[in-house]
Order: C-alpha cells, then structure tokens, then sequence
C-alpha cells in the first residue's frame, strides 16, 4: 500500500531542523519530529529516554491523524524507529534506515556497536549520573560533518545541542514488528560517524532489510537531498 505521509526522526544532537532541504524535495507531506529535550520538546535530559522518545513520536503520529507512513530514522534515530514501528505496525507502510545505529532485539544501541569498537565507546559514552552529552565543535567537525562544504558546516553546527546517553544505553524490544512490515536501510559510503562497518553490522542485527546506497557523508539529508529523496519518494510509492 502506498504511504500518505514520511515521519522523520533526526539523530543524535540534532532537531527536526535538520531535514529542512529534504522535506521540499519529497512527494508526499512530511513530519518532522522533535524527540524530547530538542527543538520544540524542551525536556531534562536526564529525563529523557528511549521509552519518552518511542512515546513521542507515537504520540505525534496518532496526533497527526496518519495512518500509513514512511517511517525514516537517521543515525541515532535507529534505536528509535524499530520500536515505534513495533507499537503502531498498522500505521507503518514502510521502515528506513538512513545510516543508523541499531540495537540487537531487547539491547541497547551500545550492544549493536561493533564487537572491536564497543568497549571504546563506552569509555567515550561515560558513566555515572549526568547523562548529558555534548560534542565539541571539532567533534561535530570531524564525525558529523565529515566531506561537507564550509557553508554546510556552518548550517548544521546552528542546529546541534547536547543529548542523552540513556539513548545508547537504554535497551528495548520490537518484538511486536511484523516480519511482514517492508525495511530498508540507505547506506551511506563516505560516512565517518557510523562507519561502512558499522553499517554492515547494523544491517545484520535486523532481518529482511532491503539495501540502497548514496555516495554521501553523514548528514546526507543536507549534502545530498535530492538523491536521499529519490529513494523514498520510491518506497512511498511502492
């Protein structure tokens, strides 16, 4: 069944903003979502989980009045998406992946790392109770905005901001996604925050994913619209 809508879910440290030169160029309406702590869901973030974050978007959904969508996540939004679409499956036309993270079913984003990367992560991810974390501008630099133009950079690092690490580490099931439920995962070949290994072991944690490619960075929704759109202006219309 063709979709009616697109429901966008951003990444780690990013709004809903991050979709602004996607959404022009897609063929159905789109919502772009704020998890909670972003944007226009301003929230503690050590009040801020995977479980308020899969709430939310369901919430905006049912609100939206949408009942079939193309459910897309980029990077962080992985963790998210599955078990939003595991809760609402009649409402989902089709799952995507735009170059996440993903965690193993009942595990958290750190557990679907890979196995040589994860105990570095970790390390980098910290501990103990302030659960804020916040990239340096060089950081955004060299791991979010790697192969972007200046004038790109500039755009992105206006609409960044701390994040939860209970987003990585907290686990959940998606026991109730339907193997029937259509899923694609849009690798990315140039990205350098979920590296082309990364992508490959992401893949392998969720079955019947259906694989498309952009020779693109990270942020490929801002330095490559046009070919990010062409693919799911495709699966919307499937």
């Amino acid at each position: 069944m063709a979709a009616e809508a697109f429901v966008l879910v951003h990444g780690g440290f990013h709004d809903s903003r991050c979709w602004e030169r996607l959404i022009p160029l897609l063929s159905r309406p789109a919502l772009a979502v704020d998890l909670p702590g972003r944007g226009t869901k301003p929230a503690k973030l050590a009040d801020v989980t995977l479980e308020s974050c899969v709430r939310s978007v369901v919430a905006d959904i049912e609100k939206a009045g949408l009942s079939k969508v193309v459910l897309v996540g980029h990077s962080m939004g992985g963790g998210t998406v599955p078990v939003v679409a595991s809760r609402v499956p009649e409402r989902i036309a089709h799952l995507v992946f735009l170059s996440t993270l993903i965690a193993p079913e009942g595990g958290s984003l750190v557990d679907g790392f890979v196995p040589e990367t994860r105990e570095a992560a970790i390390r980098r991810l910290g501990t103990g109770e302030n659960v804020e974390l916040e990239l340096s501008e060089a950081h955004h630099r060299e791991l979010l905005c790697n192969d972007m133009s200046e004038a790109d950079v500039a755009w992105c690092l206006e609409r960044v901001g701390p994040d939860s690490r209970r987003l990585f580490t907290d686990r959940a099931s998606r026991a109730g996604l339907p193997d029937s439920l259509p899923r694609t995962y849009i690798r990315l070949r140039r990205d350098r925050s979920v590296s082309w290994e990364q992508q490959a072991h992401a893949i392998s944690l969720m079955p019947g994913l259906a694989i498309r490619e952009i020779d693109a960075p990270h942020q490929a929704m801002v330095t490559h619209p046009r070919e990010v759109a062409a693919i799911l202006n495709e699966l919307a219309g499937a």
